[in-house]
């Protein structure tokens, strides 16, 4: 049976190798921030891996701590219809065009995805269904509440009234 350290290391790996990145490639998109040598210890647990700097790899992976540490990620409950403004992606997305984060090129291939799987291609708006969300949520590695949160602070939904 595997410790919860072993757990968390083998949970390091996996999100790396996910991601296609070697640990050079971590270290050099990090600015240096994530040392490769201290990166392969931490997959090793053969070095004792800090809450900041766990904080630190997540943030940078874009994963919620608790999932890092935990394998698992809160969740909320219930869900209320998403409906994704699609013109806010689109000018969201070509004013970030050259600094576009990992989170958003996965909802843009994910929206791309149900679109096409849809047929739905009237371009304004885009309703999620509860699974479609779950689906997200999983690709990214976040819970549904972290995801709205997003998606809010981006101002990518169109608020009901």
């Amino acid at each position: 049976m595997n410790s919860p350290l072993d757990e968390i290391a083998a949970r390091l790996r996996s999100i790396r190798r996910s991601r296609g990145l070697t640990l050079i490639d971590v270290q050099v998109q990090s600015g240096g921030g994530i040392n490769a040598i201290s990166l392969g210890s931490y997959e090793r647990s053969d070095r004792a891996l800090t809450v900041k700097k766990a904080h630190e790899i997540a943030d940078f992976y874009e994963i919620p701590l608790a999932y890092l540490l935990t394998g698992h990620s809160p969740t909320h409950t219930t869900f209320n219809t998403i409906i994704i403004d699609l013109r806010r992606v689109r000018e969201f997305t070509q004013s970030q065009r050259s600094d576009v984060s990992l989170t958003h090129k996965i909802l843009l291939s994910f929206i791309a995805g149900v679109i096409n799987l849809r047929q739905d291609f009237n371009g304004e708006v885009l309703s999620l269904r509860e699974k479609d969300f779950e689906y997200l949520t999983l690709s990214i590695g976040c819970s549904i509440d972290e995801l709205v949160s997003y998606l809010q602070l981006k101002q990518l939904l169109v608020e009901v009234k």
